[in-house]
């Protein structure tokens, strides 16, 4: 995202709710950890969903800017909240890599020099890969994710269009992990096309569209979840009866 579309993103944006508030040592010193209750009602669902789109897209805002560990806290908001059964430290591990993931992807596609060809074909696309694979093991996602999310960062940093099959792909395994169940697969994938595309407008008008996606995009997440968790519940009880 450009410096102007960066610019345009405050805290007045959007609410971002309140959550119980304890403090990690971190990179940072004290950071507050947002850990929020499991959503119950339409507003907690809402509220929730608005703290991630928005820590998601300042994540890459601040990354832009090159405030990295800014960035990093970023990211870390939306990992503790999505999955709840890893703990505080691995999530923020988990952020860490991904500033590595984003920082690499930089390198390789603003290389001096590189055709398009050149950028595709670099070698260090094995590192973007490897790191992808550390951060599938912090977070418990499949590893299959770091292949899918690898080749779809690189071709879509040169407008190739098969970024779009690695994409939904790539979403599919992270999301399928976090609800439990491929239910939601392809509608979830095409709002990330989505966010990719508004990402890429580098504008207000993207970013603030965006944002309005991403809300969405993380309301169904969450609510799926839940569904997933109550169904759950309830086969281990009828199984025991």
């Amino acid at each position: 995202m450009g410096q102007s579309e960066s610019a345009s993103l405050d805290q007045s944006t959007v609410s971002q709710g309140g959550f119980g508030d304890v403090r990690l040592s971190s990179g940072l010193g004290l950071l507050s950890v947002q850990r929020a209750p499991r959503p119950k009602t339409p507003e907690e669902f809402r509220d929730l969903a608005k703290h991630l789109a928005y820590n998601v897209i300042t994540g890459y805002v601040e990354h832009d800017r090159g405030r990295l560990d800014k960035s990093t806290e970023s990211f870390f908001q939306v990992y503790i909240n999505l999955f709840t059964d890893v703990s505080p430290m691995l999530a923020w591990t988990a952020a860490e890599i991904y500033i590595q993931v984003l920082v690499k992807q930089d390198e390789i596609e603003n290389h001096p020099g590189h055709t398009t060809n050149q950028i595709v074909e670099d070698s260090r696309w094995e590192e973007v890969k490897a790191l992808l694979l550390d951060f599938s093991k912090t977070l418990g996602v499949p590893e299959s994710y770091a292949d899918s999310t690898m080749n779809y960062y690189r071709f879509h940093g040169v407008r190739d269009s098969r970024y779009v099959n690695y994409c939904l792909e790539s979403d599919r395994i992270f999301n399928s992990h976090v609800i439990g169940n491929e239910y939601w697969a392809k509608i979830l994938g095409s709002m990330l096309l989505i966010l990719t595309e508004c990402h890429d407008k580098h504008d207000p008008a993207g970013l603030e569209t965006g944002l309005e996606f991403a809300i969405r995009y993380y309301e169904i997440i969450l609510k799926a979840v839940a569904l997933s968790q109550k169904a759950l519940v309830i086969n281990q009880v009828s199984a025991s009866l």
